[in-house]
């Protein structure tokens, strides 16, 4: 059994593997120790973990889990599934390296256009051999919302609409709504278009906090996986269990 821990800029996902199966997956909006605690005591069988950090709180969760399981960080030295094809690797969020890992498992031999729409939204794109090529990073959907109020005099915060799906506003709330929402379906439309245009057989899979609401909006075959980090994380600790990590 194998914890695997997805720190974000906003929530920690953690993940129980049996294998290539996941059993249980928890959300922690902030480090709970007690929690945590708990989680341990009910889950005897593990015994490994691997941790992604892009947020703020990697050092308390690492210094917790490797007091009690085999822990290990991900970072670029570890022995990988995929191959990494991406000018500066060293700023590579390693979230994004569990994301290609995961999607290399679930496509084999096929390449694949990822996009993880969480606080930022990132389209990555691993081809047919594995290999991670690079992406893009744009602003997520509550950061362009919250963005127009801070950056004008008397635009109001308007808070997510997971049931808005229009194009053309009607009121201020709408028109900010259809900025913001709709021109992200637009937009994640637009690159399966330009991907597609390089790659006919490409496949696209969308995870994060965002998914399920943005599956719905795009116009494109588009798949949700909410889980794909976790699922690449886990791919990775399997892959490196010959290491004994």
């Amino acid at each position: 059994m194998k914890l695997v821990v997805d720190i974000g800029n906003t929530s920690t996902k953690l993940g129980i593997f049996s294998k290539n199966e996941l059993i249980q997956k928890f959300v922690f909006e902030k480090f709970n120790p007690t929690e945590i605690q708990k989680l341990l005591k009910a889950q005897t069988q593990l015994k490994f973990a691997i941790i992604s950090n892009v947020g703020t709180h990697g050092k308390e969760w690492y210094n917790f889990l490797s007091s009690r399981l085999n822990c290990k960080y991900l970072h670029l030295g570890l022995p990988l599934p995929i191959k990494i094809a991406y000018n500066t690797p060293e700023t590579l969020g390693t979230d994004r390296i569990a994301a290609a890992a995961g999607a290399a498992l679930l496509y084999p031999k096929q390449p694949v256009l990822f996009i993880d729409a969480g606080t930022c939204i990132k389209y990555d794109f691993i081809d047919g051999e594995a290999v991670f090529q690079g992406g893009a990073i744009a602003p997520g959907l509550r950061m362009r919302l919250k963005s127009l109020k801070d950056y004008t005099a008397k635009l109001p915060l308007i808070e997510f609409d997971q049931n808005y799906f229009d194009l053309l506003g009607k009121s201020t709330k709408d028109c900010i709504l259809s900025g913001t929402q709709t021109a992200m379906a637009n937009e994640i439309n637009g690159f399966v278009d330009c991907y597609s245009e390089q790659y006919p057989d490409l496949k696209c899979v969308i995870s994060g906090g965002d998914a399920e609401y943005l599956a719905k909006a795009v116009k494109k075959s588009i798949f949700a996986n909410p889980n794909l980090v976790l699922f690449g994380l886990n791919h990775i600790l399997e892959y490196n269990a010959d290491q004994n990590l």
